[in-house]
């Protein structure tokens, strides 16, 4: 009997992968700077797909299984001391360079070309009005967040798109929750305790020197998070 029907279907997508870069071998010191990591950015993390690079030998199965236990997916690692322990355990090593696999052979297009995947669509901004409380979780999703209030310390607002915050922002600020990288973080007042948009941040003591008591906007530039004044 002649099959019709192809078994399978390869698409192109961009993914949003955070790179994570190992600076220290001790894995107990990993540990806890993932799990710190965890608690600053819950929503962040849950989901997270990572490749690591490392120039050091370092435990990698432990490095793994840290990362798994605060919800984040490991794909790969970068071509390096850590490769021949990546295919042990299944993992794939990509280049050190352009973080891709190398090319393989394209596969025979199938007989009729498949519709296109619907986009997830942008809803309307999340718009809260009270001050957002210590201990408080604020998450819009699919689009922006709005806090025409203040933001404690403590607090946690998060969107997949820009945050807003026409206040005081004191607690952690979370943009582009699911990897939107044109995010933004905009507030009056930056008090921030954390600041992060696709999973990459900077806390405290990291922007000391920016413009905190002041408005601010946070955002990416070639990977890199940028916090500047931003004159309202």
């Amino acid at each position: 009997m002649t099959r019709t029907r192809s078994a399978l279907e390869f698409k192109g997508r961009m993914l949003s992968i955070t790179r994570v870069k190992v600076l220290d071998p001790d894995p107990a010191a990993a540990r806890a700077q993932i799990e710190q990591f965890a608690r600053q950015m819950p929503q962040a993390v849950k989901g997270m797909a990572t490749v690591i690079d490392s120039d050091l030998a370092t435990d990698l199965p432990a490095l793994v299984a840290a990362m798994r236990a605060v919800g984040m997916q490991p794909l790969g690692v970068s071509e390096g001391p850590l490769a021949q322990a990546a295919r042990d355990i299944g993992l794939a090593v990509l280049s050190k360079d352009s973080g891709k696999a190398p090319a393989a052979a394209a596969p025979e297009p199938p007989p009729r070309q498949a519709a296109p995947v619907a986009a997830v669509p942008r809803r309307a901004a999340r718009i809260v009005t009270e001050p957002v409380r210590s201990g408080q979780q604020i998450y819009a999703e699919h689009g922006d967040l709005v806090v025409l209030n203040t933001v404690s310390p403590g607090a946690e607002v998060i969107a997949d798109g820009c945050v807003h915050v026409y206040g005081k922002l004191s607690g952690r600020a979370i943009a582009g929750a699911r990897g939107d990288e044109s995010a933004r973080i905009f507030c009056r007042k930056l008090e921030a305790e954390l600041l992060a948009i696709a999973g990459i941040y900077a806390v405290a003591d990291q922007v000391k020197d920016g413009p905190r008591g002041g408005p601010a906007t946070a955002y990416l530039e070639h990977g890199r998070l940028k916090i500047e004044e931003h004159k309202v």
